[in-house]
């Protein structure tokens, strides 16, 4: 019986499959990884690696994987339907792009018995966790389904034809929707069962937050929209020279603009009554690295942990997901500074610029808005969007 399936075929997928590969003994699940890519390309490349080289950077060791081709399919296929049946446990690892989120929610919801199974959404989503929390309350077949959303991934990747570069985190954050929040978190910790090298439940460790703060804690919309459309940047860009994102594309001077930006992003989570940390608080939490004493320092020291190169061309701009998933995300958090009432004048500023930034370079901005009819939806009083993203299975009228 296939225990797991695994939607989305891109690197932190793939890397989750052959790390629940590698885990297998403890836990005993058998995963199958779905390619969302309606054309199957993907599934075909995943299917040329089966034997693959795990190279865990924090503990230096290297284990070989050797999977079968029958662990990877189509999300589209029947293969992928009766794998989707039978899964207990069903992990997206598809970005919160708009179109793909909603279609995915569409297919789910139209073609899979979701009761009693968790889907963990790793990268909750901060553009969507309100429409999917709102998904969730309005649909009758998923009330007695288990849905944990993800801060961020597992794990911090590379994977480099045959071999994955990778680290489990120390932690991350999770919120918890389900009608039996402490099996589903159970369910969850027994995947990453090698907690007891860490002296922690599971590997990652799974800190319990509530939906409204876990809301604030990503921040794409400042770290890789910041980054890729600062002027210097897109200059380096335009010229095909790729850099390390985090480390050389964060200058003293733009980082001193994005620490303004992730204070602010704090300052809208304690008015709506949310728990946020600082994007170097952050850090520290998932990788263990010592505090610096400033935002740029801080960046500089990831070095070691953050690899990720930047677009070589504004073409392969134009289509990433740092625009395609992040600027929806920062319409997102403009939507509830307006709902609540919050100003805030650099984020504001900000977003001028980057407007201003996407139209220069051609990038198709309208599909960044394509939540914005669904928020529209949404009460946006202070007090209902806090209940309805910490707890979306409650109807209205319970609370």
């Amino acid at each position: 019986m296939t225990d797991i399936v695994i939607i989305g075929a891109g690197h932190v997928g793939l890397t989750l499959l052959a790390d629940l590969q590698l885990t297998k003994p403890f836990h005993g699940c058998t995963a199958v990884l779905l390619a969302f890519d309606h054309t199957g390309v993907l599934d075909q490349r995943a299917r040329d690696r089966t034997r693959l080289t795990m190279e865990n950077l924090v503990t230096g060791a290297v284990e070989g994987v050797v999977l079968d081709p029958a662990q990877f399919g189509s999300l589209w296929s029947e293969q992928g339907h009766e794998a989707l049946q039978r899964a207990g446990t069903i992990f997206v690892t598809v970005p919160d792009i708009p179109d793909l989120r909603l279609d995915l929610l569409d297919h789910l919801e139209r073609t899979v018995d979701l009761a009693g199974k968790l889907i963990v959404f790793v990268r909750g989503g901060q553009g969507g966790q309100p429409v999917l929390a709102k998904w969730i309350r309005d649909n009758p077949q998923v009330q007695d389904t288990s849905v944990v959303l993800v801060e961020d991934s597992f794990y911090g990747t590379r994977v480099l034809g045959e071999r994955i570069q990778f680290k489990r985190k120390i932690s991350v954050n999770v919120s918890v929707y389900s009608p039996e929040p402490d099996a589903a978190l159970a369910t969850l910790r027994g995947m990453f069962p090698l907690g007891t090298q860490i002296s922690r439940p599971s590997w990652p460790d799974m800190a319990v937050t509530d939906g409204i703060d876990l809301q604030f804690n990503p921040l794409g919309y400042i770290i890789h929209v910041g980054v890729a459309l600062d002027p210097a940047n897109l200059a380096k860009t335009r010229e095909g020279i790729r850099y390390t994102h985090y480390v050389e594309g964060i200058s003293p001077e733009l980082a001193t603009r994005l620490d303004l930006l992730d204070q602010e992003r704090v300052m809208l989570a304690e008015a709506m009554g949310a728990q946020a940390q600082t994007f170097p608080d952050i850090i520290q939490r998932q990788y263990g690295l010592p505090p610096q004493p400033t935002f740029h320092t801080m960046m500089q020291s990831c070095r070691p942990i953050y690899r990720s190169l930047s677009s070589g061309s504004i073409e392969e701009l134009r289509t990433s997901r740092v625009l395609l998933e992040d600027m929806p995300a920062f319409h997102t958090i403009r939507w509830l500074a307006s709902a609540c009432g919050i100003d805030m004048p650099y984020t504001s500023a900000y977003f001028d610029d980057v407007l201003d930034r996407l139209k220069e370079i051609g990038a198709d901005w309208p599909r960044y808005t394509a939540y914005l009819p669904y928020l529209d939806k949404i009460d946006g009083s202070t007090a209902e969007l806090k209940e309805l993203l910490n707890h979306p299975h409650r109807k209205r009228t319970e609370v």
